[in-house]
């Protein structure tokens, strides 16, 4: 969703970078396709008293459509520290519209501050169980002094027909939120990822959904330059 985020919002003529702060599960140059193509990795990020200069960062990252990624290698045994995070958010804010991170679970954001003063997303699983978790994870949100955050609610992969699904509705009945959605699981999508062709496009049932929330960012970055922006 982060990609897919990222690539529309690139196609509105907004400079964007990616950041891969998911630092169990990663490997976001893997998930575009674009593992072989040179560039700095988050395990070679070097930020000495905390500042990183923006415009030579910008430089060695790869790109990928039109962004600007910033991978992690998750085989790499060394895991950057919470301000060589900020300070990457930092660098790239300066001379981007949009920095959006993928912060895996979203345990980072308690530890980091500009993660948590920027705009949260929640891609929340359309399931009781999915929902239960974002229920929680907004609940912490909330406790770091976070603003409240826009939800997206996701199809559940593999779910039998008429089964374990739950709809916008309830889903935004058990939240007491407005959930943006759905996105919808993409056969050829999955295909393309696990050969390695990467996202080539923002699938057709995602398009809508992906669309709202590129909406809701420009409107977050509209009085301002260089925002930040979290996703999960």
């Amino acid at each position: 969703m982060a990609s897919m985020l990222a690539w529309t919002l690139a196609r509105r003529e907004h400079s964007c970078a990616l950041i891969d702060a998911d630092f169990v599960a990663g490997c976001l140059d893997l998930l575009l396709g674009v593992e072989r193509e040179p560039g700095l990795r988050f395990s070679q990020v070097d930020a000495p008293l905390g500042r990183i200069e923006g415009d030579a960062m910008n430089h060695e990252l790869m790109m990928w459509e039109g962004v600007r990624v910033l991978p992690y290698d998750p085989w790499s045994a060394r895991q950057p520290d919470w301000w060589e995070v900020q300070a990457a958010i930092r660098a790239l804010a300066e001379t981007n519209d949009v920095v959006i991170v993928d912060a895996g679970q979203g345990g980072l954001i308690e530890t980091v501050p500009d993660l948590r003063s920027g705009m949260q997303v929640i891609a929340a699983e359309l399931s009781v169980m999915g929902l239960a978790r974002a229920k929680s994870h907004r609940s912490r949100l909330d406790s770091w002094g976070c603003e409240a955050p826009h939800i997206v609610g996701v199809e559940p992969r593999g779910a039998p027909r008429g089964r374990g699904h739950v709809g916008i509705g309830e889903a935004q009945d058990y939240l007491t939120a407005t959930v943006v959605g759905p996105v919808k699981p993409s056969v050829n999508l999955c295909g393309d990822v696990l050969e390695g062709l990467g996202i080539r496009s923002v699938t057709k049932g995602s398009r809508k959904a992906v669309s709202l929330l590129a909406d809701l960012v420009e409107q977050a970055i509209r009085p301002v330059s260089g925002a930040s922006c979290k996703d999960r």
